[in-house]
């Protein structure tokens, strides 16, 4: 059977396993359910049928009632949840009706301590998905979004039947007697996807009637690349947080990259960062080239323009970071520090454009020369923090600390805190 080469194939057990079976009710799900329904003796499964009910239509309720039934008559647990109307957006429903079932199912499949996640989908969904990742974007590793294995929240997820064509799984139904219902709006032509499906991929399939199979290849030979694109990449050290705002990679770590790979490294640290896809010129993100290294910096980030009074000993925020400036040594991430005599009002901000830096030996240093020496592109200078002592910079992050003190100035530490 087709279904047990699957988890042959990718070297899954099946005994004494418990599934968890994304079912909606249609010709798809019923029938990868009733397909492990015929497995469930011999390998002692225990599957459970979980139905997300997304009530966008009056009628919906008849596919719980279906699958309901289903189960009632084959000993199949089932587990189902309405999508409260309330929490149902006006623009975008449909990724925010994917996200609410996927929280759902894989919340059943924890809760329930199911081993894997099934989902239902096919080669004619993993073509159709290829098309729409084509139109979107082209970027190859969306391509593999619908992988035959993959993880989703700490949850094994299993597609078995991306080796099938819908036609198939309706032809199984129909042998075996399953019932299902259609979704009504899968036959609109209102989004993409239904309108690739209606018109494209039937004139695809006259073409070539194994246009599915070239989609699975494609899609695990992407599948494959990407990994080792990734391995490749995991290799590299990766940037760290600098001054809270922009991630920091020493030039070396890249030099053996191509100009075209660097920048893929840097879209796909921006996936892997923040899930979001970035074409060559990376949107709204800012790659900054400067002296020995890279800054990856996103656009139209939140400054702290002025300077604010502080107290020792008292937390303070600057630009979303916490600090405290104190007299003790304490276990916590060591800011900077530095010498100054007592009875200073203290103010905490951004370097004033244009201030000086006192020296040991009573000139001044503009601040640029600092920033510059300490290897501080011009766009992150507002983001370092400045301790004033009145109205003078006696500190000002990675770049500067007082010069002119005694020995019996006090010692000040400035700690960031975890927030």
């Amino acid at each position: 059977m087709r279904l047990i080469n699957f988890f042959k194939k990718h070297n899954l057990s099946l005994q004494d396993k418990v599934f968890v079976v994304a079912t909606s009710g249609g010709p798809d799900s019923m029938a990868l359910l009733d397909m492990l329904n015929n497995l469930k003796k011999k390998y002692h499964l225990q599957i459970i049928s979980a139905h997300f009910d997304h009530q966008l239509r009056a009628d919906s309720y008849q596919e719980t009632q279906l699958i309901k039934q289903y189960c009632a008559q084959n000993n199949i647990a089932f587990v189902n949840k309405k999508w409260n109307k309330k929490l149902q957006p006006q623009i975008g429903i449909e990724a925010a009706a994917r996200k609410y079932r996927y929280a759902f199912l894989t919340e059943i499949t924890k809760k329930r301590h199911g081993d894997y996640l099934l989902t239902a989908h096919h080669c004619d969904d993993l073509l159709e998905n290829i098309l729409l990742k084509f139109i979107r974007s082209g970027n190859p590793s969306e391509m593999n979004s619908l992988q035959a294995v993959g993880n989703m929240r700490g949850t094994i997820l299993l597609r078995p039947l991306l080796g099938y064509e819908k036609v198939e799984l309706r032809k199984y139904d129909q042998v075996n007697n399953v019932s299902f219902i259609d979704d009504e709006t899968n036959f609109k032509d209102d989004t993409m996807r239904n309108r690739l499906r209606h018109h494209v991929v039937p004139l695809l399939k006259k073409e070539n009637p194994n246009i599915g199979e070239n989609a699975l290849r494609f899609s695990e030979n992407i599948n494959l690349l990407t990994d080792l694109v990734g391995k490749k990449f995991y290799e590299i050290k990766h940037p760290k947080l600098f001054l809270g705002v922009a991630y920091r990679l020493d030039k070396s770590e890249l030099a053996d990259l191509s100009k075209k790979e660097k920048l893929y490294y840097w879209q796909n640290f921006i996936w892997q960062k923040w899930h979001i896809r970035v074409n060559e010129n990376l949107a709204s993100f800012n790659l900054i080239d400067y002296q020995d290294c890279f800054y990856l910096i996103k656009d139209n980030l939140k400054l702290v323009n002025k300077a604010f009074p502080i107290k020792i000993d008292k937390a303070f925020t600057f630009n979303g970071r916490a600090f405290v400036l104190t007299n003790n040594k304490k276990d916590l991430e060591l800011v900077g520090d530095f010498y100054l005599s007592a009875d200073k009002t203290f103010y905490a901000g951004p370097l004033k454009k244009g201030a000086k830096l006192s020296l040991k030996n009573g000139q001044h240093a503009k601040n640029k020369k600092e920033f510059a020496q300490a290897g501080i592109p011009i766009n992150l200078r507002p983001y370092c923090l400045t301790i004033y002592a009145n109205n003078a910079p006696v500190f000002v992050e990675k770049t500067y600390q007082n010069q002119v003190y005694t020995n019996i100035d006090k010692h000040y530490y400035i700690y960031a805190l975890k927030k």
